[in-house]
């Protein structure tokens, strides 16, 4: 089980246009209801938030994932999402973030939600991971580059 089985390049933007938390989580949310795998994108965004509202899932090293477990999609969905200003996500270590994986899943599926969230932690602990992301300029690299790091 991969992060690259799940996630696709429609999926992925590479210029993220909105300037906060909130507005990124609702710009990616919006490419992954235009997969069909969202059943309630006003849901979905809005399970994001509250599970944010617990403690910001800025992880630091200019990292965000937002996710939540919820009903509002049809099964496991994520999405990808690059800034090269950075947004303010409130992250563990004060820095902005550039790169951000919102993720959902549907409660019924606890583990499967579990393990991919794990094998996308562990990519993102790896500095040279992390800054091919940064920078690359399109959905397919970004595709390649987990790829070749899983």
């Amino acid at each position: 089980m991969h992060v690259s089985d799940y996630l696709k390049k429609e999926c992925c933007i590479m210029d993220i246009s909105a300037e906060d938390k909130e507005g990124v989580i609702r710009e990616i949310a919006e490419i992954i209801d235009s997969s069909g795998k969202v059943k309630d994108k006003d849901q979905f965004v809005s399970d994001v938030l509250a599970r944010e509202g617990l403690g910001s899932t800025g992880i630091g090293n200019n990292v965000a994932i937002p996710h939540a477990r919820t009903s509002a999609v049809k099964k496991f969905v994520i999405g990808f999402g690059k800034s090269d200003n950075g947004i303010e996500f409130k992250a563990l270590d004060g820095e902005k973030v550039n790169l951000v994986f919102l993720m959902g899943a549907d409660p019924e599926d606890l583990n499967h939600y579990l393990r991919i969230l794990a094998e996308l932690s562990k990519l993102l602990m790896n500095n040279a991971f992390r800054q091919a992301l940064l920078e690359t300029k399109s959905a397919e690299e970004v595709i390649e580059i987990i790829r070749r790091y899983e």
